[in-house]
């Protein structure tokens, strides 16, 4: 009689709990308007330098249950009831994290695009504290601080699931215990089989979101951690208007005394025969078209290909950095990634327009 009384109180507090699992609205907007229509696997395949995980959550659909009149079967009722708010949390909860992804992925992916850009152009050198510079440096920690705000609601959504995947192994557990009351008919066990089978697959998908909510959450942190670190380092190469490795400023190769040398030849020893050549012999010269077609073949070819970008500037002129910097940019926006695409400058007599040439490797 103890034993039932003990088992009786258990399942009570389970129904009581039922009314407290998070199903309601999650978290107000904290994402900004920079969510763009395009597939999380599509971002992640642009190399935004944050890998996310991709599953979605759906549980499985619960069967319908009837009332037999016995104690028992009141409370598959109440089992099946408190199942389907579980269900509808872990709904909510995929729905949260999904939009979440989407806007830690945009906002990488904007502010991967914006540090290539600063990059090249302290690699060719720029006006020491530039102000265009710097507020391309505010893009990008606008970036990361919305990317912050995205952590957070992640570790509240954490919390929220970890509740939850505790009240389903709850639920599994008091599904368990209901066999052994008294009074229940065939058709009572029959449902709470079916309620088990259902309560367990809801468990397993519980915990697999929970498993991969906090991965987010590390990979995100690993990645803001770098983001941050990065960004006060380009805020000094700003300050200084260079940037390398040692924050040593480009330097320029000259090439008078060099004889018989077709400018290809030049850099041959480096990088080969150029994949592609332009001379700026006007400001608008059209050349995105060809660069394009280029870069999508070399990427076809060898998909980790390594783009070395030479500004070439003859003895009268010096823009041949401008150009070199605009199409490094051109090729990050092709979708090819920062840290695969190089930039250098050099001086050959030779020549009468800037030149820009790109090699690969």
């Amino acid at each position: 009689m103890a034993k039932l009384t003990k088992l009786s109180s258990m399942l009570m507090i389970v129904a009581l709990g039922g009314c407290t699992y998070s199903s309601d609205a999650i978290f107000p907007s904290l994402f900004g308007s920079d969510v763009q229509e395009q597939t999380l696997e599509e971002k992640n395949a642009a190399n935004a330098g944050i890998i996310l995980g991709t599953n979605s959550f759906e549980p499985v659909a619960i069967s319908e249950v009837s009332n037999t009149g016995t104690f028992v079967g009141q409370k598959v009722l109440t089992f099946r009831s408190e199942l389907s708010q579980l269900q509808d949390s872990i709904k909510a909860n995929n729905a949260e994290l999904q939009k979440i992804r989407s806007s830690v992925v945009n906002n990488a992916l904007q502010y991967h695009k914006t540090i290539g850009t600063i990059e090249a152009k302290l690699q060719v050198g720029t006006t020491p504290g530039n102000p265009h510079m710097f507020e391309m440096l505010a893009q990008a920690q606008n970036n990361i601080q919305t990317m912050s705000t995205n952590s957070a609601a992640m570790n509240q959504l954490s919390a929220k699931v970890a509740a939850d995947t505790a009240n389903t192994d709850y639920l599994v557990e008091a599904i368990r215990s209901a066999y052994s009351i008294s009074g229940a008919v065939d058709e009572d066990h029959r449902q709470l089989r079916i309620l088990e089978n259902e309560a367990g697959q809801t468990s397993i998908l519980m915990h697999s979101l929970l498993n991969e909510v906090n991965s987010d959450i590390s990979r995100q942190q690993q990645y803001l951690d770098t983001a941050n670190a990065n960004i006060a380092k380009l805020g000094d190469a700003i300050k200084s208007g260079s940037f390398g490795v040692n924050n040593i400023p480009l330097k320029a190769s000259s090439l008078l005394n060099s004889t018989n040398n077709t400018l290809s030849r030049n850099v041959s020893d480096m990088t080969g025969k150029p994949l592609f050549a332009v001379k700026f012999s006007s400001s608008n010269v059209k050349y995105k078209d060809s660069l394009k077609q280029a870069v999508a073949n070399a990427i076809a070819k060898k998909p980790n290909v390594i783009f070395d970008v030479i500004a070439v500037n003859s003895l009268q002129t010096k823009n041949a950095h401008d150009y070199a910097s605009k199409i490094f940019q051109d090729i990050i926006e092709m979708g090819v990634s920062a840290d695969r695409v190089n930039i250098s400058a050099k001086t050959d007599a030779k020549i009468s327009v800037p030149s820009v040439m790109v090699y690969v490797r």
